[in-house]
């Protein structure tokens, strides 16, 4: 994914939430090392760093869905997606 606008999109409309529309952004918690590196990179503030210096989801529902936090984690904490994780997991046979 890419932060630039796709052909025939303004120059913003790449930037904006689709309405609506609720995308999954997790944690993975026992992963996650507290560098804040995603906190750092999320253009709309959606994470933010706890009590117990790992990364959380604050406000998951001005995700853009541009993934950079998931790109920059080096302990690949963090995973976007439109669906939940649990339908994630249950579609690729994982838990139910």
């Amino acid at each position: 994914m890419s932060e630039k606008p796709v052909k025939g999109q303004a120059k913003k409309e790449h930037c904006i939430a689709k309405p609506g529309k609720k995308p999954a952004v997790h944690i993975f918690q026992e992963w996650c090392k507290g560098c804040a590196i995603c906190v750092a990179f999320c253009p709309k503030k959606v994470l933010e760093m706890g009590k117990d210096q790992k990364a959380h989801v604050v406000y998951p529902e001005k995700c853009i869905e541009c993934a950079l936090c998931a790109k920059r984690c080096p302990e690949f904490a963090v995973f976007v997606s439109e669906k939940s994780i649990k339908d994630v997991k249950n579609k690729n046979g994982g838990e139910k």
